[in-house]
């Protein structure tokens, strides 16, 4: 049975369609048979992100029923994508709500282990869709309270919808520093799981430069290593953390220690409620 999973996110500028790339890449080397669409019609970034330039359709034609959606199926080295429209005149005359429908034509006509739906930020039609079509949903966010904020009001969109998902978050840009809130605090507020930790890492911003994603530019970064775990994780298969990975972290809780915070982030679950409802 083909898992679909939508990647979402409350705002902009967390990371998502990096990781909803880079987590395709992974579960492609996996030995798993992917198709990822870019779901971001107002603002696509997927082709970008992959330095794909070969395609011939995009979903906004499906959309407008110039193609059937099978025709804008796209291979890209050992998986499939969709990629959205960078033409403005592309976005007339499109029902994002008809995606689910065109969706349910894919999972009948290919043979797929993964479908990674990369959401549009925020709670704008397109992300809702995202959010109805999908049967799991990952929230990409940042450790703080601003981002936590803004997956709660996605996590209440999310229980008006019908049909029980399951709901996890992932921590993207992680510095191990004190002023962040932690995984264990966000899982204590939000009641979501959370799933994986990708670290902040400078090697993402190089490979975004090149066009290359992350998992292919560097293979042994941070961020790589952070995002193949999640893969694994999400497969049930096991994947130990390089020894050099797991010495950083404890180094980084010992300055941590050490260092005197000029930056004071309570981590218990009743300070992190406070911080985060704060925003409302």
């Amino acid at each position: 049975m083909t898992r679909v999973i939508g990647i979402c996110s409350g705002k902009g500028g967390v990371g998502k369609t990096t990781v909803a790339t880079n987590l395709s890449i992974a579960l492609k080397d996996l030995g798993k048979r992917i198709l990822i669409i870019d779901c971001n019609l107002s603002t696509p970034h997927l082709a970008y992100y992959l330095g794909a330039t070969d395609y011939k359709y995009t979903l906004n034609d499906a959309l407008q029923g110039k193609v059937d959606i099978t025709s804008t199926v796209t291979p890209y080295y050992g998986m499939k994508f969709i990629p959205a429209s960078l033409d403005m005149k592309d976005l007339v005359a499109i029902d994002p709500m008809s995606f689910k429908k065109h969706l349910k034509k894919i999972l009948a006509s290919k043979n797929l282990d993964f479908v990674i739906l990369d959401s549009a930020p925020g709670l704008g039609r397109e992300a809702v869709t995202v959010l109805d079509a999908a049967d799991e949903i990952i929230f990409v966010t940042n450790p703080f309270a601003p981002t936590i904020n803004d997956v709660m009001r996605s996590l209440d969109v999310l229980k008006e919808l019908k049909g029980g998902k399951n709901v996890s978050i992932v921590l993207n840009m992680v510095t191990g520093n004190p002023h962040e809130i932690s995984a264990n605090s966000i899982n204590d507020l939000t009641h979501i799981p959370v799933v994986g930790e990708i670290p902040f890492d400078q090697n993402v911003i190089l490979s975004m430069v090149s066009k290359s994603p992350i998992i292919n530019y560097k293979s042994s970064s941070d961020a790589s290593l952070g995002i193949r775990a999640l893969a694994a994780h999400l497969v049930g298969a096991e994947f130990k953390m390089p020894a050099h990975v797991k010495v950083k972290k404890v180094l980084q809780k010992m300055k941590n220690y050490f260092t005197p915070q000029k930056v004071s982030m309570p981590q218990d679950e009743e300070s992190v409620k406070e911080e985060v409802f704060i925003q409302k």
